[in-house]
């Protein structure tokens, strides 16, 4: 059983659109991320230093999502996904990205799932 260290309702602003009033400007989008992670070693030792850094995952995805466009959401998870995967070295990541994409409708999102390739 693996643990997990969750992330929940990172606010970046991000070009992500196909319409190019989307791509004109930043707009708000929202990602949960999820790390399969290992906690026993840091709970054991109560020491920051064997844990996952979550202030870096956050830098890591916020920094990404702003400084590029992207057309779709599934586009900006899975290279979302596979940079943590790289960075993290944790054993699975979950990446959502949620973005309000139409009226009447509070939000649409895109979920995956990858495990390290």
């Amino acid at each position: 059983m693996l643990d997990k260290l969750i992330v929940k309702d990172l606010a970046v602003n991000c070009r992500l659109g196909v319409y190019e009033r989307e791509q004109a400007a930043p707009q708000p989008i929202w990602m949960d991320l999820e790390l399969a992670i290992d906690a026993r070693r840091a709970a054991e030792h109560d020491d920051a230093k064997d844990a996952v850094d979550y202030a870096r995952v956050v830098a890591l995805a916020k920094q990404h999502a702003e400084s590029g466009a992207f057309h779709l959401m599934e586009t900006l998870a899975e290279q979302v996904a596979a940079l943590l995967l790289k960075e993290t070295g944790c054993r699975e990541v979950t990446v959502r990205v949620t973005k309000r994409a139409l009226p009447n409708v509070e939000s649409a999102a895109v979920e995956i799932t990858r495990p390290p390739r």
